[in-house]
């Protein structure tokens, strides 16, 4: 590594441009120990290159302008930007006031949102996701019922036509739903064909629709089109303000719940 004292800031932030490229996501933590530079210093160089259109700010760093959806598998998803996660069930869970009859999505955020569900309120919980089954074991107030089909060993959650004709037998009060990424152009998207049934299912069987979504996946784009992001009732995101991803969604008139970390 050059000496603290060669790194311009030309040279700084094309070290930047280069991490993003190569690692999909930097964070000021990482940029601190690499330049040997204050803090100020890393956000003053992100701040002009986001204005530059060179990159997103996000909490913590910086990602692409094309941003890239989390991926890897669920173990290696489980453990990711958990502290994220946690301030969006959070907020989320403020909205249910008990008695609701839930569905509940795949996706690790759904399975940690699971184990935060109060546990003073009853709820009846339809879910496709056996972890999030499984965190209400214990739950003394909630019915859960985990619809029969395959486990998709990739998102680990139930998939194929069992699944789908019992959501399409239910009207269910709120759908919780498990966004692997959502962007103004793409609408909500994912990463598996059977996956976008389920979703499409819950989507069209409950009456209003909850979404979270940290901020690397807000912008990010995946193969298959699950809906417009219109269809969600609310969306929360830890997305900063001046993030152009967020700013676009809500340009839509989606309603973007923002949930500050820290």
């Amino acid at each position: 590594m050059k000496p603290v004292t060669e790194w311009l800031a030309e040279e700084r932030r094309a070290r930047i441009a280069q991490l993003l490229a190569e690692q999909g996501k930097v964070t000021v933590q990482q940029l601190i120990q690499c330049f040997q530079v204050s803090e100020d210093t890393v956000r003053r160089d992100l701040k002009d290159m986001a204005e530059q259109g060179l990159l997103r700010r996000v909490h913590g760093g910086a990602m692409p302008v094309q941003a890239r959806a989390p991926g890897g598998t669920w173990r290696e998803r489980q453990g990711t930007d958990e502290a994220e996660k946690l301030a969006l069930v959070r907020a989320m869970l403020a909205e249910l006031e008990g008695g609701e009859l839930l569905f509940v999505d795949s996706g690790t955020t759904n399975a940690l949102l699971a184990r935060e569900l109060p546990r003073h309120l009853p709820f009846t919980v339809i879910t496709t996701n056996p972890q999030a089954a499984l965190a209400l074991v214990d739950h003394p107030r909630c019915e859960v019922v985990l619809p029969g089909g395959r486990l998709n060993p990739r998102t680990a959650s139930v998939v194929g036509p069992q699944a789908l004709e019992l959501i399409e037998s239910v009207r269910a009060d709120v759908c919780l739903l498990g966004v692997c990424a959502v962007s103004s152009e793409a609408g909500i998207t994912c990463t598996e064909y059977e996956e976008q049934a389920i979703k499409q299912a819950m989507l069209r069987r409950a009456h209003r629709t909850l979404a979270l979504a940290t901020s690397a996946k807000l912008g990010a784009e995946l193969p298959y089109r699950v809906a417009p992001v219109e269809a969600v009732s609310r969306l929360f995101t830890t997305a900063t303000e001046d993030d152009p991803a967020r700013r676009a969604v809500q340009a839509l008139g989606v309603q973007v719940r923002a949930v500050p970390l820290g």
